[in-house]
């Protein structure tokens, strides 16, 4: 006859009832972690441009909202990825959702990069990419007559425009980059809507 075994039955420990706290203790206890907060050095962001750190919470570009963005990009990379990789998913939406992936991890990429250098490349913006960006020159570039070169779309600050087609580089050819005024024609006696000279 075979021998029964014997199952060792260890003792259940009991569970700990909680305890209770007098509003004296819990007010101590509240004290004691606001100290322990305010001794706590604050965040230091390295790796953060000043510029970018400058910026009040509610501006566009704030480090609050662009890490938010970042943060959303992520979870939609996420869940393209799972579409693009699901099993009852037809070839053409995997296709689309593999891609609209990729775009959104290039977009993250463009939010950490301003967010290191204060610069913004891509050419839209906020949450889900509604907002436009208008480039804005930081360095002049001139013809050889001294009448600076201009590119549509772009914001000049020497006339704080966003150049248009509608524009003409003549037009604006007597302003410089410090405001102050100059000619492009060693003629020219003013510059008006039209041009005249000495010879008139």
């Amino acid at each position: 006859m075979a021998e029964k075994t014997k199952v060792k039955r260890e003792a259940v420990k009991p569970m700990k009832k909680k305890r209770k706290l007098s509003e004296e203790t819990k007010e101590k206890l509240r004290v004691r972690l606001a100290e322990m907060r305010a001794k706590k050095k604050p965040a230091e962001y390295k790796n953060v441009a000043k510029s970018v750190l400058d910026l009040p919470d509610d501006d566009k570009y704030s480090f609050k909202n662009v890490k938010e963005w970042i943060k959303q990009s992520k979870l939609k990379v996420s869940t393209l990825t799972k579409t693009a990789r699901g099993f009852r998913t037809p070839p053409q939406q995997k296709q689309q959702a593999a891609n609209a992936a990729e775009h959104k991890k290039a977009y993250i990429r463009y939010c950490e990069y301003y967010l290191k250098t204060g610069d913004w490349i891509g050419m839209f913006s906020g949450e889900e990419e509604t907002n436009k960006v208008v480039p804005k020159c930081v360095a002049m570039a001139y013809y050889p007559d001294g009448t600076p070169k201009r590119s549509v779309g772009v914001f000049y600050s020497d006339i704080n425009l966003v150049w248009t087609n509608e524009m003409d580089e003549k037009d604006y050819s007597h302003i410089r980059e410090d405001n102050s005024v100059y000619t492009t024609i060693s003629e020219t006696k003013a510059i008006t809507d039209k041009q005249f000279t000495s010879n008139l």
